[in-house]
């Protein structure tokens, strides 16, 4: 993957921070990295509150904050997913099932950032 070092630290950084932030005590945050066919992934859980499936999308929304207003600026999850898209690629975020959050942002490879820029 050809991309900016600082912004895709960044990306890590907002997902672990918001994983720690919307976390119960106790709770467990898991990360993991990989490929998929010509992607790269970079994947964060949590165990959370539980998140409805029609909350997700507002979730990316600038300056939404969630159940915990007061806990940051509500800008972690937008300005991953902008950095993603800058990067021609995508974040998905599921609910867990017993709460928490899983985001994964999956990146173009070497070869499928050739195809992707201009």
């Amino acid at each position: 993957m050809d991309g900016d070092p600082a912004l895709l630290r960044q990306v890590a950084l907002n997902l672990l921070a918001n994983a720690v932030r919307h976390n119960h005590p106790g709770g467990t945050a898991v990360i993991a990295t990989g490929t998929v066919g010509d992607r790269m992934f970079l994947e964060v859980s949590n165990t959370g509150d539980v998140v409805p499936p029609e909350e997700v999308p507002a979730l990316f929304a600038p300056f939404h904050q969630g159940r915990e207003r007061g806990s940051g600026f509500g800008l972690g999850l937008a300005v991953v997913r902008a950095i993603s898209e800058t990067h021609h690629g995508e974040i998905v975020a599921t609910p867990r099932a017993g709460g928490g959050l899983t985001v994964r942002v999956l990146l173009p490879g070497r070869d499928g950032a050739a195809a992707g820029a201009g």
